[in-house]
C-alpha cells in the first residue's frame, strides 16, 4: 500500500510517494493532470509511527511506516540539495506503472545531464524514430517522479519552454536553477 506526504519546496509544495521502501511518485502540488487517488495511498503520518499500525482494507499490503519514512528523510533531503545546487545522485526509485514505451521515454529523460536538455524530437531520434516527438511529449507528461526523472530538461525545438505537468513557470525556475548552479561552477 502507498502512503503520501506532502513537503514545502521552492517551487511550491511536493507530494511525495512512497511504497515501504521505495520512492513511487513525485508531484508538484498542481500536477496536471492530478495523481491518481489510488496511487497516493493514504496520508503518511509521522506522528503515528509509534502507534499501533492501521488495520489496511482487506486483500492490500500492510504499510511499513518506518521504511516509508526513511524514504521520506531521503528524498526530502535529495530535494533539499538540489534546491541548493548540490547535485546528488537520485533516490532509489521504482516505476509501477507505465507502458514498455513510456518507460524507454523516461529511461532517456533520466539520463539528460544535470544542467542540460534535450528536445522532444532528440528523445524520439534517439529512440529510433524522429516522428515520435508527440508520443516522446506524452510520455514526458505521464512521468511520475518529477525532478528526479527531469522533466523539465525536455524542450521544444530550438530550446523553447513548452509544456510542463507542474506549469511552464516550474519548468522555467528548475531550469535557471540548474543553468545558475553550472554557470557557478564555472566560474
Amino acid at each position: 500500500m502507498n502512503t503520501f506526504e506532502i513537503i514545502d519546496s521552492p517551487i511550491g509544495g511536493l507530494v511525495l510517494i512512497a511504497r515501504n521502501e521505495l520512492l513511487v511518485g513525485l508531484y508538484h502540488e498542481y500536477h496536471s493532470p492530478e495523481p491518481s487517488p489510488v496511487l497516493l495511498g493514504l496520508p503518511f503520518a509521522r506522528e503515528q509511527l509509534n502507534l499501533a499500525e492501521e488495520i489496511p482494507p482487506e486483500g492490500s499490503p500492510a504499510v511499513d511506516r518506518e521504511a516509508a519514512a526513511e524514504v521520506y528523510r531521503l528524498t526530502s533531503d535529495w530535494l533539499r540539495a538540489y534546491f541548493d545546487g548540490t547535485v546528488s545522485e537520485p533516490v532509489p526509485y521504482t516505476l509501477l506503472n507505465g507502458t514498455e514505451f513510456q518507460r524507454r521515454v523516461w529511461k532517456a529523460v533520466a539520463d539528460i545531464p544535470y544542467g542540460e536538455t534535450r528536445t522532444y524530437k532528440d528523445i524520439a531520434g534517439a529512440l529510433g524514430n524522429e516522428s515520435m516527438g508527440r508520443a516522446v511529449g506524452a510520455a514526458v507528461r505521464a512521468n511520475p517522479l518529477s525532478i528526479v526523472i527531469p522533466g523539465h530538461r525536455v524542450v521544444g525545438a530550438g530550446g523553447a519552454i513548452t509544456g510542463y505537468a507542474a506549469g511552464m513557470a516550474v519548468k522555467r525556475a528548475l531550469l535557471e536553477l540548474e543553468a545558475a548552479v553550472i554557470a557557478g561552477a564555472a566560474a
